[in-house]
């Protein structure tokens, strides 16, 4: 009978992974001109994927129709999360799939699906509402230890169809390389030996106790390093004071980097509460100093991102870091409670307290996928509230971000933002003017890269001011913008030489530039029929008797140049050019 509930249980996990990787094979496959289908695909694959995932994970205990409508609610959800995360990026929107903040909220799906998991898992084991924690601690990290398992699987796996195929191929058999090396059989074969994983995890308790173990002790041996990195940097606080953390320009994530990795390995020694955690009265007295500091850091973080907010308004990736401010400031308080709440358990506050924090981080997840509260929808509104109240100036604005990299949202206020500027009288003439060339330039503009190019061609154009030592080379356009691209035009004034140095009838321009006396080489800029102007490299200068730009270009003008030719030649070989290149 054993044998026999064995095999059936290998048939249903290797049926889940086919069915698994059917479908990931039909929608990789239909993708490319699903066009406004592409929602629904990746809202079905969604949900077939995380929903077989954790029938696998809850397959001995998934007789009661409750698990059943709570795995099934739960893949809806994400799959709903997913669709409406497909629906709302355009084909305008193609780098939202790539950038940070479209990354980070898919990444977030899987944390939610993480953090409901164990909560569908453990669900016969509440009492008077609340969730036994011992339960819910076990299956969670069971569930993460199963899944890497999976993964290492699938891993292993693939280097030995690939040792295969390489050993046939060297001696001139390539069937196996077009046979495994597709499309079809990748599908597949990743999510049945995925399914083989999962069920090899959920048998062999004793390997996923092992690793537990291994990383448990980890935790145990890391934990009093990161007691003390945050002792210390609070009482360097006092002395040092904030600016050389500001100057860094990623305080916030510093210090949330920190925060977390304190928080992960202090779970990892207390576990459910129930082990002791083997260290020293004195240095579980340190553990419980560094505890009562975390809010500090945790509200130093939000500080720091408070103010990049006040200076250039919420974007993306701002909104998502703020997320982590509160989930990190929540976590801080509830640790330092439990410092502070003396019990018979160490710490035993995070047993009351990590079940609701896990909760609540997964309905911020949901929240910030929604149309209200997005992280498009909220930097949006942000920049363009800002933009209304003065706190950004008009020629600064970038309308680029709303267009491009803020999808539906952004273009929404957008159209706003043309109707105030045709509509007489509803914008200050001095905002008005600027932005409505900048809009001008928006539309002639086809990705965010583009836009900003075509900005900074028109910045350079109104910005700098260069001297000419001479009358100018004829066609000068674009000169200008590649100017602005040099790092010494945008610090100082600069001077430009009209000068044919390769005597071929056509004038190159020597950039002249700098107030330091250092032997900086001069950039050559030449026009290209294709590329328009570009730098071709640069007129080198000797250190005894190095002029600063200013007196160069002052020499020029009362001493005049005149062209040298070099002393030794270059040799010419067969068509083959020998350059000298002299010490």
């Amino acid at each position: 009978m054993a044998e026999n509930g064995d095999r059936h249980s290998l048939e249903i996990y290797l049926g889940l992974g086919l069915l698994q990787g059917l479908t990931l094979l039909s929608v990789t496959e239909a993708w490319s001109s699903a066009g406004n289908d592409r929602a629904f695909l990746a809202g079905l694959l969604t949900f077939v994927l995380i929903g077989a995932l954790q029938v696998q994970l809850l397959w001995e205990r998934f007789r009661e129709a409750q698990r059943w409508r709570l795995v099934s609610g739960c893949a809806l959800l994400l799959a709903v999360l997913v669709a409406w995360f497909v629906w709302q990026s355009s084909p305008q929107d193609s780098l939202r799939w790539s950038d940070s903040s479209g990354s980070a909220l898919l990444f977030g799906d899987l944390v939610l699906f993480y953090i409901l998991t164990p909560f569908i898992q453990a669900w016969d084991s509440r009492s008077g509402g609340r969730f036994d924690y011992t339960a819910l601690y076990r299956h969670a990290w069971n569930n993460g230890l199963i899944l890497l398992l999976a993964a290492l699987l699938v891993g292993l796996f693939w280097l030995l169809i690939a040792l295969w195929a390489g050993l046939f191929s060297v001696v001139g058999i390539n069937f196996f390389a077009a046979l495994f090396f597709n499309r079809v059989f990748a599908w597949l074969s990743c999510a049945l030996v995925f399914a083989m994983g999962v069920r090899i995890g959920l048998q062999r308790d004793q390997v996923i106790e092992a690793l537990h173990g291994i990383l448990l002790a980890i935790c145990r041996a890391l934990l009093p390093l990161t007691v003390l990195i945050v002792l210390l940097f609070v009482a360097c606080l006092p002395f040092i004071g904030l600016e050389p953390l500001w100057r860094t320009k990623r305080a916030a994530a510093i210090l949330l980097a920190l925060v977390f990795a304190h928080l992960c390995l202090l779970n990892g020694v207390f576990q459910d509460g129930r082990q002791s955690p083997g260290y020293a009265r004195s240095l579980r007295a340190l553990v419980e100093a560094s505890l009562l500091a975390l809010p500090l850091l945790a509200a130093l973080a939000g500080y720091a991102l408070w103010l990049r907010v006040q200076q250039y308004g919420l974007t993306p990736s701002r909104v998502l870091v703020g997320l982590l401010v509160f989930m990190a400031l929540l976590c801080a308080v509830a640790a330092a409670g439990a410092v502070l709440r003396r019990g018979d358990v160490w710490l035993g506050g995070l047993r009351r307290s990590n079940p609701p924090i896990a909760l609540t981080l997964a309905v911020l997840l949901v929240l910030l996928q929604t149309p209200w509260f997005s992280p498009q929808e909220l930097s949006a509104a942000s920049q363009f509230r800002r933009l209304l109240a003065g706190q950004v100036a008009a020629g600064q604005f970038d309308a680029g971000l709303l267009r491009f990299r803020l999808g539906e949202p952004g273009r929404r206020y957008l159209a706003r933002l043309e109707q105030l500027v045709e509509q007489p009288g509803a914008l200050p003439p001095e905002q008005a003017a600027p932005l409505r060339a900048d809009l001008q330039r928006l539309q002639q503009s086809k990705h965010y890269g583009e836009w900003q190019r075509n900005r900074r061609e028109a910045e350079a154009t109104t910005q700098l001011q260069p001297q000419w030592l001479g009358a100018p080379p004829e066609n000068i356009e674009g000169l200008l913008a590649r100017l602005a691209e040099l790092s010494d035009c945008r610090r100082a004034a600069c001077s430009l030489l009209a000068v044919d140095l390769d005597g071929d009838g056509v004038e190159e321009v020597l950039v002249i530039c700098g107030e330091q006396r250092y032997p900086l080489p001069l950039p050559i800029l030449a026009r290209d029929p294709v590329r328009g102007w570009q730098q071709i490299g640069r007129l080198k200068q000797p250190v005894a008797g190095a002029l600063s730009g200013v007196e160069l270009a002052e020499r020029i003008r009362r001493e005049g140049f005149r062209r040298v030719a070099p002393r030794y030649q270059a040799l010419e070989v067969g068509g083959v050019r020998f350059e000298p290149n002299l010490n």
